[in-house]
This record gives C-alpha cells, structure tokens and sequence, in this order.
C-alpha cells in the first residue's frame, strides 16, 4: 500500500512539474510574439510615417492621444465593471461574429495572427480562401490602391514560394522513384543470377565460341 501511495505521489508531482513547466513554455512563447508584434509595429509605423506630410504626422499624433485617453477609459470602466460582477470575456476567447476592437497596428497585427493560428488549426484550404475573399471584399472601402498594390506583392512572393516547394517536392519524388526502381531491377538482376547463373558469363563463352568457328572455319 505504502509503494503504490508512493507512485500515485511521484506520478501527482510529475503532472504537476509538467504542468509548470508547459504554463513557462507558454509564457515564454506569449512574450517572444510580443515583442516580435510590438517591433514589427514600430517598423511599420515608421514606414508609414516616413511617407506623411507634416500636418498628417501632427495628426497621426494627435489621434494617438486620443487613443491612449480612450484606452486608459476603457480599463478604468473595465475594471468597476469587473468589481461590480459585470460579466467579463476571458482572455482570449473569440467567438466566430464578435466584435473585436482594434485600435492601433500593434492590435491588427496581433488579431491578424490569431486568425491565421485558427486558419492553420482548421487546415482546410477552401475554408481559408473564403475567408481572405471575404475580408478583403469587406474591407475594400479603407484600402486604397498602394494597399492593394503591396497586398498582391505579398501574395505573388508566397505563390512563388509555394510553386519553388512544389517543384522541389516532385523532383524529390522522381528522383526516390528513379532510386526504387534502379534498387528493384538490382533486386530481380541479383534473382535471376541466384536461380539461373551469371548469363553474361555464357554469353562471354558464347562469343569466344562463335570467335573459334570463324577463325577454324
């Protein structure tokens, strides 16, 4: 009783350390993407910027302002919400036709990841094409034709990448094709010696014997 209270024990501290450790992992992971979208976002925002006049840049900033005063707003009203037993989203759930707020790059990038995580989960190509058409068809009226530009640009660099995949997986595949059949027809070549002799052997001794009955003839 005493060793099988022992192994429930060890196996209770093993699932715990391994939950500890997969919660780190995960932490781990969050913070790597959120200094990746936070640098990314700085990186687009100063493309952005590099291209706007003055007086769009005094009003790019201005409305970063407004957006901070308003997010600072939301946490305050978020938070009396949560104290008075309002009801309050868990952290990250989403569900298929809820309003998502998004207010700066760092947030479309962010929602624009989760959505491709979901896409890659559901691994159903007609699915993920529905989608983009839809998002982009929705979503023409705030894209001008820089933005439609750079958007084909992306699209034509993965189409290219994806043909460059496709052509390498099937030149592998011929190429493992050509090895098997080479290794079979060794197979069948190693068979007929085994059952019935070398017949390059006979054939060697069937020239020299023509050979001989030219020259005694």
């Amino acid at each position: 009783i005493e060793k099988k209270r022992n192994a429930t024990l060890n196996q209770e501290s093993l699932r715990s350390k391994g939950k500890t450790l997969a919660s780190k992992k995960k932490a781990e992971q969050d913070r790597k993407e959120e200094e990746e979208i936070a640098r990314k976002a700085m990186e687009l925002e100063a493309e952005f910027e590099s291209n706007m006049t003055i007086d769009e840049r005094r009003a790019l900033q201005q409305r970063r302002v407004e957006e901070a005063d308003n997010a600072l707003t939301d946490d305050l009203f978020g938070a009396v919400e949560g104290v008075r037993g309002g009801a309050v989203a868990a952290k990250g759930d989403v569900a298929a036709g809820d309003t998502v707020k998004m207010k700066d790059l760092k947030d479309h990038l962010k929602h624009a990841r989760k959505v491709a995580q979901c896409l890659k989960a559901n691994q159903k190509i007609h699915l993920a094409t529905s989608f983009f058409k839809e998002c982009l068809q929705e979503s023409k009226d705030v894209l001008d034709d820089d933005a439609i530009t750079d958007i084909i640009k992306v699209c034509n660099v993965i189409k290219n990448e994806k043909v460059k995949a496709s052509k390498k997986k099937v030149k592998g595949q011929a190429q493992k094709s050509k090895k098997k059949d080479k290794e079979a027809e060794q197979k069948a070549k190693k068979m007929a010696i085994e059952l019935y002799g070398n017949n390059d052997q006979f054939d060697d001794y069937d020239e020299y014997g023509a050979q001989y009955e030219d020259d005694f003839f």
